[in-house]
């Protein structure tokens, strides 16, 4: 349901049969135009970004039959089967081709249906949305069959891509032009293209979020693990195949809680979040380009604060907490990109914003969630939360090495390895749409080892050695590129910082072992020797007549003590050296025994087999030999 001022309902979206019916609705879906503003005086003409209203479609949607009932199905294909999929889907998603439009925006004087720009967002993880856009939003006056050959493309790309594991269906990293004749002719590099990366997202406790933000009726606040993309922690992403129900409550965002013993940071927390965070999560960004003009994004987006407006008829959620994605894509990701195209760019020509740029944004928004190296404004980033983490193992290292520190720093490194291999993932995808030809972990590992250290620097340098990371301006891929790098050298100093501490610890406990050692060796070599004397005097010591009336003298007693303590300590000390070769030896000769009698059964079943085979020989060579011949 869509609200205006004073949240007073403007249109009842599931009153109408039409939506309440379909699974998606416009009230459902995030829509967003770019477009040339020119509000700021003296400084020209200016890139902003402007939510579309759902109500504000009324019009449009009075023409939302259109495709349903144009699409040239039978001229697309001849298989039936085909045509009834491709009406099928025009039918559920034929209503999106009214939110498309041709008009492309030159300057700030053309009408409001032109934009440079459009982009759609879908909190969903279900990838039966993925062809029903690339259907409805795509221009079906202009070459179907080329459409109809993207949506067979697409189809077969969520086949091969998508994956199955214990905890749901997800996608491989990967990005996938739709276009057979792609780069062949002018305007295709902007074509039909499927994009998919994981990225890394917080849980907070929170009310459930409106509908709107729930796209599917099946996926409710999580989605359901049988037919959907389950939201997965980051040992459930990397450990697919197991369950970890019985390790998620140990995660390091679970059990590390900063602020409750920092003042400043409990009230920044409190500030820019609304609630703490509860778990480290992996969820899945998936871009589908239709063209030049018109993009699409999913993700579940599932990291909710209690940033709601209760007003007296609903409620309403603020657009901003610091890491919902689409709140962070349009207001911080899309902005620097967009100042970064004024300052690099001298005619109103090169500021030209199409799908392409906005992968780079949409990108930068979601795999620079938790990093400081993209923006400052992240209270609680990934590298400074495990620091903090290490830090405190460290106080502990110091205080009292023991194995369950071990068992603390092995947790930690390993959720730092999923980390890193995440990211590794997201570096090589950046580059492959870069067109970077030399992307991978050897060429990211030699790039480490050659940068100079900071001591290495010259002094005036020192200073903007964190201000590096804005020397590519003119190039938002490179850009992007290189803040991942070096979030990702970071996250690879600290893991080497904690496998350092977890050798220093077990060298410290080995230590301590070697004193408990020399302690048991010393408690064993009493216990040996006074063992048969307490046992001799007990038996010399019973209340019997054949015991207490003997006659022989105390030189009994200590002939028999002293020949049992020598007998046991002397045992004791030859199974000590020489129990393991003798058991070694018995091993072997048990193994030559019954190796050599599995020969002999086999050379006497030889023998028995190769006579037989005689008889049989004789038995022939009679049958043959005429009558009558001796």
């Amino acid at each position: 349901m869509e609200y205006a001022k004073g949240s007073e309902p403007v249109y009842d979206w599931h009153a109408d049969p039409y939506w309440r019916n379909r699974r998606l609705s416009p009230a459902q879906i995030q829509v967003y135009d770019i477009r040339l503003e020119g509000l700021r005086q003296g400084v020209g003409e200016m890139l902003e970004m402007r939510e579309v209203l759902s109500s504000s479609l009324l019009p449009e949607l009075e023409e939302r039959d259109r495709l349903a009932n144009t699409i040239p199905v039978e001229d697309v294909t001849k298989n039936r089967n085909e045509q009834a999929h491709l009406k099928s889907l025009a039918n559920e998603f034929g209503w999106m081709n009214v939110l498309r439009s041709n008009k492309v925006q030159s300057n700030t004087f053309n009408s409001q249906e032109s934009r440079k720009c459009r982009w759609i967002h879908l909190s969903s993880k279900f990838s039966d949305y993925l062809p029903g856009c690339l259907l409805g939003l795509s221009d079906w006056s202009q070459n179907p069959n080329r459409i109809a050959a993207a949506l067979h493309q697409l189809e077969h790309c969520i086949n091969q891509q998508e994956r199955f594991s214990k905890h749901g269906r997800y996608f491989a990293p990967f990005f996938q032009h739709l276009r057979e004749d792609y780069g062949d002719e002018e305007g295709t590099e902007d074509g039909p293209m499927l994009l998919s990366v994981p990225f890394m997202d917080w849980t907070v406790d929170g009310e459930t979020p409106p509908l709107r933000f729930q796209v599917d009726k099946r996926e409710g606040y999580q989605s359901s693990r049988s037919t959907s993309h389950l939201l997965r922690s980051i040992l459930q992403h990397f450990y697919r195949l197991e369950d970890t129900s019985d390790r998620e409550s140990q995660q390091v965002f679970t059990k590390h809680r900063p602020w409750t013993t920092d003042r400043n940071l409990d009230l920044k927390v409190r500030r820019w979040y609304g609630q703490y965070p509860t778990s480290l999560n992996v969820d899945e960004l998936w871009i589908l380009v239709i063209d030049a003009r018109h993009i699409v994004t999913f993700s579940s987006n599932q990291s909710w604060g209690t940033s709601y407006r209760k007003t007296q008829n609903a409620t309403l959620k603020s657009i901003w907490p610091p890491l919902q994605l689409s709140a962070r894509i349009m207001q911080v990701s899309f902005r620097g990109l967009r100042n970064a195209l004024v300052n690099t760019s001298d005619r109103q020509s090169e500021q030209d914003y199409t799908s392409s740029m906005h992968i780079i944004a949409a990108l930068s928004g979601a795999l620079g969630m938790l990093h400081r190296s993209f923006w400052t404004d992240i209270t609680l980033c990934l590298s400074d939360r495990y620091a903090s983490y290490l830090g405190h193992l460290q106080y502990r290292l110091h205080r009292s090495p023991s194995t369950k520190l071990v068992m603390d720093l092995l947790q930690v490194q390993e959720e730092l390895n999923i980390i890193i291999s995440i990211m590794e993932q997201q570096m090589d995808l950046v580059a492959d749409i870069q067109g970077v030809p030399t992307a991978g972990r050897n060429r990211r590992h030699s790039q480490r080892h050659e940068q100079r250290p900071l001591s290495s620097l010259p002094p005036e340098n020192i200073a903007t050695y964190r201000q590096m990371s804005f020397s590519r301006l003119s190039d938002p891929a490179a850009q992007l590129l290189e803040n991942l790098q070096r979030e990702y050298a970071d996250l690879v100093d600290l893991r080497e910082n904690s496998n350092a501490l977890i050798n220093r610890t077990i060298q410290l406990v080995n230590i301590r072992l070697e004193d408990h050692g020399k302690a048991i060796l010393v408690f064993t070599m009493v216990t040996i020797i006074f063992l048969p004397l307490s046992f001799i005097s007990s038996f010399f010591g019973m209340n019997f007549s054949d015991i207490r009336n003997m006659e022989q003298s105390q030189s009994l007693f200590w002939i028999v003590a002293g020949s049992l303590t020598v007998g046991t300590v002397a045992f004791s000390v030859f199974l000590a050296f020489y129990g393991g070769a003798i058991t070694e030896w018995f091993v072997t000769w048990r193994e030559n025994r019954n190796r050599r009698l599995k020969r002999r059964t086999a050379i006497k079943n030889r023998g028995l087999e190769l006579q037989r085979n005689q008889i049989r020989s004789f038995e022939v060579l009679d049958a043959l030999r005429p009558t009558g011949v001796p």
